[in-house]
């Protein structure tokens, strides 16, 4: 099939302007064979305006044989008949795909921030290309009956490397300087959560060691995997995390002893600036300017930031009550209550009775009420009393399962090793086969 300019041209005025977001048009749109050379036709999308890097006469277009190849963006609620339609493909060839075996799941399911490859010839889909994960693409080719399909793997390395930081102004900076990212320095602060306030009580002079895999593919590095242990000092105290997978379950972090480090509530439900006002039975309003007492504690942020349920539970109010304003309360197991006042909006579709897990957004920061700013006023209730959300115990998730302690300890045991020398060499011998060590993925241990 030959692709003319008439006909690329065509087709390439038939996404402008029709909300596609190309990033790449025809990076090897047209290439053809004369005398003794290539010639490629390179096209782009260049502020909204598709054009021609090389111009080409109309003989040599017409002996075209190569694809334009099409790479768009995903949109929020995009679907893959969607993007057919704008890009004018056959929906017959659509239904065909996800007719085969298999294909529909992969295809149907679209995360905004994608891309998606098709290689088009004239308006006929010829190929379609999406990255499954990091190690895996979907690769759809046109054959002579119909469509075929393959996942192609191209494995990741991991290699498994341990190092060590010290605060000196805060957790991100200290990550940085132990050649860590910032996303790595999340997850710290995510496996922490329930035991450090990581906005109020790191302090400088705080230190982590972090054992966690190193990604590669080809030689290229990626970036970091997953955390397998993480020991993290705070004033002091040592907080330690193992990472384990308990049979039929998601991996979690337990502490050495086997107990969840994943709590029943969040200590802070929301991401915020400061802490405005503590819990204080004697505090001063600061509206009505008279002693009336603080039963929660009050988190100055951004009008809009999302609120989340501080643990799984029950919807038992939502609406407007008095000073409060907008206001949400949970009902959760052992007679536990909490209360998220001053909201400017509710999680759209929240009401009374509904069931809601621990992190779900449930509403937004605002200052309706009694408010001097925006923030969140958030209680915590034990059996019908008042409690200071800053310092309740809070009851833990479940632990190790007994029959899967004793594999628990094995896993647990060459982590702990590194976490405590920063030497990785026993984790990576019990990691590899027994007939096989591969003493290449030991890395050198970071330092302070």
């Amino acid at each position: 099939m030959t692709l003319e300019i008439g006909s690329k041209n065509r087709v390439l005025a038939a996404l402008k302007g029709r909300g596609v977001q190309i990033v790449v048009i025809g990076v090897l749109a047209v290439t053809w064979w004369r005398g003794e050379e290539w010639l490629t036709d390179l096209t782009r999308a260049d502020e909204g305006t598709v054009a021609a890097q090389k111009l080409v006469s109309a003989e040599a277009a017409r002996a075209a044989l190569g694809l334009a190849t099409v790479e768009v963006m995903v949109g929020a609620g995009d679907t893959l008949e969607r993007i057919f339609r704008k890009l004018e493909l056959s929906l017959t060839d659509l239904a065909q795909l996800r007719s085969l075996p298999d294909l529909r799941a992969k295809l149907d399911r679209l995360k905004p921030g994608e891309m998606l490859r098709f290689g088009v010839k004239d308006d006929e889909l010829v190929t379609l290309e999406r990255q499954l994960s990091p190690s895996e693409t979907l690769s759809v080719q046109r054959d002579d009956s119909g469509f075929a399909t393959e996942v192609i793997v191209n494995p990741l390395e991991r290699e498994l490397r341990s190092t060590e930081g010290t605060i000196r102004s805060s957790l991100f900076q200290a990550a940085a300087d132990a050649g860590l990212s910032d996303n790595t320095a999340l997850r710290i602060a995510n496996i922490f959560q329930w035991d450090i306030d990581f906005v109020l009580d790191i302090q400088p002079g705080d230190r982590f060691r972090v054992t966690y895999e190193k990604i590669s593919q080809d030689g290229e590095p990626l970036g970091e995997g997953d955390i397998l242990a993480v020991e993290f000092v705070n004033q002091g105290k040592p907080y330690r995390a193992i990472r384990f997978q308990p049979n039929g379950e998601e991996p979690t972090y337990f502490t050495p002893d086997g107990k969840s480090l994943r709590k029943a509530f969040l200590r802070a439900p929301l991401e915020f600036t400061r802490v405005s006002s503590r819990f204080n039975l004697y505090r001063r309003h600061p509206v009505l300017n008279r002693i009336r007492a603080h039963r929660g504690v009050d988190y100055a942020a951004p009008i809009g930031t999302p609120v989340r349920a501080a643990g799984s539970g029950r919807v038992r109010f939502v609406g407007n009550k008095g000073g409060y304003g907008k206001v949400v309360e949970l009902e959760h197991i052992n007679q536990v209550r909490t209360v998220y006042g001053h909201l400017s909006r509710f999680a759209r579709g929240l009401s009374t009775g509904d069931r809601i897990s621990q992190g779900e957004i449930i509403g937004y920061v605002g200052m309706t009420g009694l408010a001097t700013g925006p923030h969140l006023h958030y209680e915590y209730l034990s059996r019908g009393v008042h409690m200071d959300p800053q310092k309740v115990a809070l009851p833990t998730d479940m632990p190790v399962p007994p029959p899967q302690m004793a594999r628990f300890r094995e896993v647990a045991a060459p982590l702990l090793a590194s976490l405590a020398t920063g030497d990785v060499s026993a984790l990576v011998a019990a990691q590899a086969p027994a007939d096989k060590p591969d003493p290449a993925t030991v890395a050198t241990p970071g330092a302070l």
